[in-house]
């Protein structure tokens, strides 16, 4: 018997069984396949719909989280962002409208440690150190508002850097201002002025009036003019100009530049119809200029110019005297009255008054710093002030005074004529210092004495 013996072949019932089995499992195998891949395909479609909805979710809730920031309505902004959030954890547009809606709503805490966490992915953000320096102005935090405000203005910015950085330094000088920080808030002014766009006059002027809010009447005033050399006819810089020369002191230019101002402006109101709000707000503005432009021949029709005729400098000086006299008598002898105190109270004036007053003080400390950085102008109006005169010395000189001086008598004796100017002054300024602020034509010289050489200045 041989050791390995060849099996039977198959026969054609066997083979066919066969081929049967092997067609079926081929076919189970390859529906196994097309099933995996089926189920693969609309596992990955619904995964796409549902990452899709998730983000058409967070758009949704973003858009309306930020609808309600711009309607005020900051609680439900950030209901609204927390959900966006939840759809979306990790999209950094989110989590800025959120910090900016905890700050809105007041929760500074929470607003803040959300920006920090964004500052530390990207410190040079601008707009998240702007957001920084906001919290910390709301806070009081002088120092570090500063420094985010810095930050913000050097920092990286998404579209329109320019105008983003601008505004930035324009909220950071608001800041400074508001806390009289105004030597700060001069820097800044100066780089505002120096990168403005020469075209943009609006932006020119905002700038021109926060020098003037913080007590840089000159700088205001040179811009003015700048903007007025390239549109002589720009009616906010012809307002700016005036008043920022009569915060100065220069009253003949402040003339000038109100009395064209107030021309252009009566036949600008004339050509069109302003909008009823408008209209009312320009008509209180034109009458404070025109009270300003009242003033201001009032007060230039009481100082003794050298331009004028000799007998009209002269007559002018007394005219001013016997306000001067009248002022001291008054002080005089409300000082010497039993009881008084060393400085009595003033009239009673109304609040407007009052706020006029003390913007008139701000100016008048203006007008004496810039005219100790001025070179004074060749023909003084008088000699220069005695130092530190007191009532005292004031009651000797009156004293002293002549029973009678007419207008001869001045044009014959210049020298009388500077005696009797610095007089005036003097009488003015110690009266203010001793018996309280001036009101009427006293006010109006005493403007002048604390800036006699700017009256006239061009």
């Amino acid at each position: 018997m041989p050791f390995v013996s060849l099996k039977t072949p198959f026969d054609s019932e066997e083979r066919s069984q066969r081929r049967h089995l092997m067609i079926s499992d081929a076919l189970t195998l390859c529906a196994l396949f097309f099933i995996t891949v089926a189920l693969g395909v609309v596992t990955n479609y619904l995964y796409q719909s549902y990452a899709s909805h998730q983000t058409e979710l967070a758009h949704r809730w973003l858009m309306r989280g930020v609808a309600n920031l711009r309607e005020g309505k900051p609680l439900a902004a950030v209901d609204a962002l927390q959900s966006a959030l939840a759809y979306a954890p990790s999209q950094r547009a989110i989590q800025v409208e959120l910090a900016e809606a905890l700050a809105a709503a007041g929760r500074t805490q929470q607003a803040t440690a959300y920006f920090n966490n964004l500052l530390e992915t990207q410190p040079g953000d601008g707009k998240i150190n702007l957001e920084l320096g906001r919290l910390a102005a709301r806070d009081g935090n002088i120092p570090a508002t500063i420094d985010f405000y810095q930050k913000a203005i050097y920092g990286t910015w998404e579209g329109d850097g320019y105008v983003r950085r601008r505004e930035a330094r324009l909220e950071l000088i608001h800041f400074e201002i508001s806390h009289a920080l105004d030597d700060q808030a001069r820097s800044q002014l100066l780089l505002a002025a120096g990168n403005a766009p020469v075209n943009d006059l609006p932006l020119q002027v905002q700038i021109g009036r926060l020098m003037e809010q913080a007590r840089d009447p000159s700088d205001a005033l040179h811009l003015y003019r700048s903007v007025l050399r390239v549109h002589p006819t720009y009616l906010p810089a012809l307002e700016g100009a005036g008043r920022s020369a009569f915060g100065m002191g220069r009253y003949l230019l402040a003339r000038r530049f109100l009395d064209r101002f107030l021309e252009r402006a009566t036949a600008d109101a004339s050509s069109r119809t302003p909008l009823p709000q408008e209209s009312q707000d320009r008509a209180q503005d034109r009458d404070e200029d025109r009270e300003m432009l009242r003033e201001t021949n009032h007060l230039l029709s009481l100082y003794p110019s050298t331009q004028i005729s000799l007998r009209a400098h002269s007559e002018r000086i007394l005219t001013d005297r016997k306000i001067a006299y009248a002022r001291f008598t008054s002080c005089a002898a409300a000082q010497s009255a039993p009881g008084s105190a060393s400085a009595p109270a003033s009239p009673p004036v109304s609040e407007t008054a009052t706020a006029k007053r003390d913007a008139l003080s701000i100016l008048g400390l203006a007008t004496h710093l810039g005219q100790r950085l001025r070179p004074q102008s060749a023909v003084p109006a008088g000699p220069a002030p005695s130092p530190f005169p007191t009532l005292d010395d004031l009651k000797s000189r009156w004293a002293k005074e002549p029973a009678s001086i007419t207008a001869p008598d001045l044009e014959k004796h210049p020298e009388l004529a500077r005696t009797e100017i610095q007089l005036i002054y003097d009488t003015e300024k110690i009266s203010q210092q001793v018996c309280g602020p001036a009101s009427g034509d006293n006010e109006l010289l005493l403007r002048i004495a604390m800036a006699p050489n700017a009256v006239e200045e061009e």
